[in-house]
């Protein structure tokens, strides 16, 4: 039931390791930064917040994307479909790793299907291995859970669309953010595509839309942080499973659970 590991720093139980103890850790933290300024800030202020947590909401939401697609390809052992190979080589949005297709695939699994994909050993594994069956047990009635998780991230991500990747790239590369109240309420307004029309001598702009207010702030910024609580939770039976390691859940998991963060979960 265990799979290879030489105790390279870049094998996938390295991999994993890290992931769950400083990646996921990392991008919660950054998230939940946001989360403890002050909310009773100037306009302009509650810009720049919402601003940061659309970005740390769109960072988190591709971490748990990209991963559904390297564990759906990750074949422990071979070094070409490793951990380490397919993060680096998977890019959502491209070459069919979309988030539709998230979505079309967390939809069409159970819960079985889901432990299969997620590379969690069945119940007779784990006994069979000397793992106490109170414990077995409990990782089963989990298993509904990670995959409501999972599939409520990956909703969210799809439900907006490339645009709010498209409005992303924009503001990150570019610094196309403008504050606005041309719909009379306060939002950011950031372009989705930019092209130039010379017959008209104009230029034509997609229009994307970021609402301004500390409800919204707190609902991206508490996904992210969702999204992070899932995939460590996630990556962590792994790691158990698969590698033998010890693990209890830090402080900021079990906080996002007990929490709003996961209100949608």
């Amino acid at each position: 039931m265990l799979y290879p590991d030489s105790g390279s720093p870049f094998e996938d139980a390295s991999i994993l390791r890290n992931a769950v103890y400083f990646s996921t850790a990392q991008r919660a933290y950054s998230a939940q930064l946001i989360l403890q300024q002050p909310l009773n800030v100037s306009q302009q202020t509650l810009n720049f917040l919402v601003l940061k947590a659309f970005e740390e909401f769109m960072t988190s939401t591709e971490d748990l994307i990209a991963w559904l697609f390297a564990l759906q390809e990750w074949q422990p052992g071979n070094a070409e479909f490793s951990l380490f190979i397919l993060l680096d080589r998977i890019m959502v949005g491209k070459r069919g790793y979309t988030e539709e297709r998230a979505v079309s695939i967390l939809s069409g699994l159970n819960v079985d299907s889901f432990r299969g994909l997620f590379h969690i050993p069945k119940d007779g594994e784990l006994i069979a291995s000397g793992v106490p069956k109170e414990l077995v047990d409990n990782i089963g009635r989990g298993m509904q859970f990670k995959l409501e998780g999972w599939l409520s991230i990956a909703r969210r991500r799809a439900e907006q669309g490339r645009g709010w990747v498209r409005m992303f790239n924009k503001c990150k590369h570019h610094m196309y953010a403008f504050p606005t109240r041309v719909r009379s309420k306060n939002e950011v307004w950031i372009p989705t595509s930019i092209r130039l029309d010379k017959a008209q001598n104009r230029v034509l702009l997609g229009q994307g839309w970021l609402e301004a207010s500390t409800e919204k702030l707190r609902r991206l910024a508490g996904d992210a942080i969702g999204a992070q609580a899932i995939l460590h939770d996630t990556l962590a039976l792994i790691l158990t499973t698969r590698y033998n390691e010890k693990y209890e859940p830090p402080h900021w998991v079990i906080r996002a659970y007990q929490t709003d963060y996961l209100w949608r979960q």
